[in-house]
């Protein structure tokens, strides 16, 4: 018997299940086997040995407990008895064992990528959370990047392997709904970039199928147009977030399909004012030989724009301001 359960132990591990699971079956193992300890009890008595028919009757009994205990565990919502005496025994020989339901949470957690994705090592900076606006082709291109993420099974949208039992038992407790993401899981690539005067994020699977994500707006307390005037911008992070959630309705779990959407975070460093970058020199150089090329009637408005992470200072066009003339008769 002991060796047929050892091949079946050796067969489930071969075999990627949750723990939760393989306990469920190895619950379900040790109430059928024991049941044989109860027939070699009864082939004890049989033969006058009552000794030995006694102690496997008492192991056919301790074990019956225990798989009473599981069962409640593992396939109801009580979970615990008031006669469990689990805790006794721990605490008689010192044992401290570890919940199998919060060992499957953070077995759960640590599968999920999360925030392990980051562009660089930041040390000497700090950061700032970044407010970012969608536009509708940027939340589109989210949309497409999470569901090849999904395909590729880098990212996990399976509401943390719970069940639709779990998932009611976990709404109900925390009245709050539970989204299919665990945590918010990292772009695989994601740059900072200009576009125009407006400052881009960039994702996607990698460099060559980069696709827009989102605009910043904001850097801290800061819009991105002051921001980059004072500091010196880089992004630290860009992870997915949002999407499906399930909540309870009157005839059961309903799933909310809100879209997907992208959150980041700014490291930044203090601007030199005494000394100008050397794309603002850059800028500068470039915007004077502009001077003669451009047309009298643009204004000083029009000519400013974003150098790479600051504003291009260029020089006012000059303009010319037309005397009124009398003619003679």
């Amino acid at each position: 018997m002991f060796t047929l359960f050892d091949m079946i132990r050796s067969s489930l591990s071969y075999v990627n299940l949750s723990t939760v699971l393989k306990n469920r079956i190895y619950t379900i193992l040790a109430g059928i086997g024991n049941f044989y300890l109860l027939y070699v009890a009864f082939r004890f008595f049989q033969n006058g040995f009552w000794g030995r028919g006694t102690l496997f009757i008492l192991a056919f009994l301790v074990i019956l407990y225990f798989t009473y205990l599981n069962i409640l565990y593992y396939f109801t919502k009580a979970k615990k008895s008031k006669y469990d005496i689990s805790p006794w025994i721990e605490k008689v020989l010192h044992i401290q064992s570890k919940d199998p339901m919060t060992a499957a949470e953070e077995e759960r957690k640590e599968m999920a990528p999360g925030y392990v994705q980051t562009n660089g090592i930041f040390k000497n900076e700090d950061f700032l959370p970044a407010t970012v606006v969608h536009t509708m082709e940027q939340r589109d291109n989210i949309q497409q990047i999470a569901a090849e993420l999904i395909r590729m099974d880098y990212m996990k949208a399976d509401y943390q392997g719970l069940s639709e039992e779990e998932i009611a038992e976990k709404i109900q407790t925390t009245g709050k709904p539970v989204p299919a993401l665990s945590a918010p899981v990292a772009l695989p690539y994601f740059e900072l970039a200009r576009k125009g005067n407006s400052l881009i994020v960039y994702g996607g699977l990698n460099q060559i199928d980069r696709k827009e994500v989102a605009t910043v707006k904001e850097v801290g307390l800061l819009t991105a147009r002051e921001a980059v005037k004072r500091y010196q911008l880089y992004l630290a992070t860009a992870v997915i977030t949002g999407g499906p959630e399930k909540i309870n309705g009157r005839t059961g779990l309903i799933e909310k399909d809100t879209p997907y959407g992208v959150q980041v975070q700014v490291a930044y460093r203090e601007r030199a004012a005494e000394e100008p970058s050397t794309n603002q020199r850059r800028s500068t150089i470039t915007s004077s030989s502009e001077i003669s090329s451009t047309p009298e009637h643009l204004t000083r408005s029009q000519h400013e724009t974003f150098d790479e992470f600051g504003p291009r200072q260029s020089t006012p066009a000059p303009q010319k301001h037309w005397r009124s003339q009398k003619y003679k008769h």
